[in-house]
């Protein structure tokens, strides 16, 4: 018994899905298309008139200027100070104290655009705002050596402000507006996002890190993911803000601090997340309440609470934890943030007093309800994870991992690529190792292959089976025929017909149409004549039945009925069933071309 066509072919296809599996976990150990998240590597440094903070490096410009920066959670355009910022002032070493001043005259890609202000609409609300040149330059994120990429065309302010004394990374894929809403100019973080090896999403994480704590612990930047040993997770999801100027909304739900029984917030309020300020802005009674606590003293000529060394030596023996309650709304899910009072006591500068400095506690007096803010002082003890995608963002309490603790940065793709959120619990993530996403979706463009290979499989084998059903039903017909007894009608011979067999039309088998020429100009198929009949009379004894012979070089129209078939796709078929034939051969002398 002749073995199916099946036996021979599944053993191929299953070769076929091996190797297709194969490739997937192959492509799984590589980057995928998918992306791959940036670690900004920090400075090293810790700058600024009111931290310090610990800064993030990048280059600007070509030959590149070497800058330091602070992340800008609600900024589409990266601000850089100007050497004019500089060039009145009385610290002489205001360009290392500043992160580095850039150098536009210096730069060759530097593409000038227009004097604009800044984009302060929350932080001028705190009295903070400034104006920028605008123009189109090169950034790279980290310095040489750091293996990290480069953007041409980003749109970058350069600023002389002493309201916002260090330079600033955009972090808002926003794209940014000018006169009107018909030219949007996209945001360095669109821009990683579309590049040729891109980042996985346009979401980042940030935390500040810590000056004070011993050993000190720099902060962490993360564009298009997060890094799991700098944050302990929750499941509490707080959706991005109505307005997409303060989209960083929470509300704080209790302050409480383990020095006194009294709650420091009477009432739950509204307040915004903000990485270019500094401080923590709060309702004047509650900033009262602080002053009860700690026993701070409002300083009205600079406007902060100075520390005194035996008030800071006190709270140092003390070590008191404020501990903010904060939800997406002013009841119900929430997330508590401990802040150690090591996070609480910054260092005042010259440039911030004026003509003092020292430590103070970075608390300020809200004047409404518009000024509740919290910003990088907050953002020691928390990491923010914005998940542009979902329109949501993480906020989760922040660890400090030994200098021997590597990152474990992990993306945040987009929520068509179903990936945990970076802030959730995972079910599963008891050191078990699961697919990743590249190799779900490997296998999942591996397994349609597959089926449209073994459907068209299916389909060659069914043509081939019933092409061959019907060959072997006329080979059958015409061996029975031979073969049967013949009987006659006396005085009439038998006749046979030559020429008027199974009918054929001419395939088209590419796009052209086509059509039998008809001397110099192009008509329609004519039918030709059948060849000439003629008898012929035979024996009696060997008398066969009539056999209707194939006609060579006719060509008829479809019958009635059929569907048209456009010529790119016209086959030829017999007239008792749809089998394709093959396609047949045009007479001598005949274009099948125009």
């Amino acid at each position: 018994m002749e073995d199916s066509p099946w036996l021979r072919v599944l053993p191929k296809v299953a070769l076929l899905v091996l190797a297709l599996s194969a490739l997937v976990l192959a492509a799984d150990e590589t980057t995928t298309p998918l992306g791959k998240p940036i670690n900004v590597q920090p400075s090293q440094y810790w700058d600024g008139k009111d931290g310090p903070w610990s800064t993030f490096r990048i280059e600007v410009g070509d030959p590149p200027q070497q800058i330091r920066v602070l992340p800008a959670s609600s900024q589409s355009s990266s601000w850089l100070v100007l050497p004019e910022a500089c060039a009145v002032s009385r610290d002489a070493q205001c360009t290392d104290h500043r992160g580095k001043t850039y150098k536009r005259n210096e730069s060759s890609t530097w593409k000038e655009f227009g004097s604009y202000n800044l984009n302060t609409f929350l932080q001028q609300r705190l009295g903070l705002n400034g104006d920028g040149l605008y123009g189109y330059e090169k950034v790279t994120l980290g310095w040489a050596g750091d293996g990290l990429p480069s953007v041409d065309g980003v749109l970058v302010a350069g600023m002389v402000s002493d309201d916002f004394y260090l330079g600033s990374l955009a972090l808002s894929p926003r794209p940014n507006n000018f006169t009107d809403f018909n030219n949007p100019i996209p945001s360095l973080m669109r821009l990683l996002r579309n590049a040729s090896t891109p980042i996985p999403s346009s979401s980042w994480s940030y935390t500040a890190g810590s000056h004070n704590l011993a050993p000190k612990v720099f902060g962490s930047l993360v564009l298009g993911g997060y890094d799991s040993t700098r944050f302990e997770p929750n499941n509490v999801v707080f959706p991005f803000g109505a307005d997409i100027s303060l989209e960083f909304q929470v509300a704080i739900q209790e302050i409480t601090t383990n020095v006194t029984d009294k709650p420091l917030l009477s009432t739950g309020i509204i307040s915004y997340i903000d990485t270019l300020v500094p401080d923590i802005w709060l309702p004047n009674r509650t900033c009262a309440l602080f002053e009860e606590a700690f026993g701070l003293v409002w300083d009205t000529e600079t406007e902060l609470y100075l520390l005194n060394d035996e008030l800071h030596e006190s709270l140092l023996e003390k070590n008191p934890t404020v501990e903010f309650k904060v939800g997406p709304q002013l009841t119900g899910d929430a997330v508590t943030i401990s802040l150690p009072y090591f996070n609480w006591y910054q260092t005042a500068t010259t440039a911030l007093t004026g003509n003092k400095s020292g430590l103070y506690f970075p608390l300020k007096r809200a004047a409404n309800e518009t000024q509740y803010v919290l910003g990088r002082t907050f953002l020691q003890s928390a990491y923010l994870s914005a998940d542009y995608g979902r329109n949501s963002f993480n906020l989760s309490q922040a660890l400090y991992p030994s200098s021997s603790t590597s990152a474990n940065v992990l993306p945040i793709f987009e929520p068509r690529n179903h990936t945990q959120p970076p802030g959730g619990q995972n079910s599963d993530s008891g050191g078990s190792s699961k697919l990743s996403t590249g190799a779900i979706a490997g296998i999942a463009v591996g397994a349609v292959v597959v089926v449209a290979l073994i459907a068209a499989l299916i389909i060659f084998l069914l043509r081939r089976k019933r092409a061959k059903k019907v060959e072997e039903t006329h080979e059958l017909a015409d061996t029975d025929m031979q073969h049967s007894a013949t009987h006659e009608v006396p005085g009439e011979d038998l006749k046979y017909e030559v020429g008027d067999g199974l009918r054929h039309e001419v395939t088209g088998d590419s796009s052209h149409r086509i059509e039998l020429s008809a001397v110099g100009k192009h008509e329609k198929p004519l039918e030709m004549e059948a060849m000439p009949r003629e008898i012929y009379e035979m024996e009696a004894i060997e008398a066969k039945t009539p056999v209707e012979l194939e006609g060579e070089g006719h060509v008829h129209e479809k019958s009635p009925g059929m569907a048209s078939v456009t010529p790119a796709a016209s086959v030829a078929y017999t007239e008792d069933d749809e089998t394709p034939l093959s396609p047949q051969s045009l007479p001598r002398g005949q274009d099948m071309y125009r």
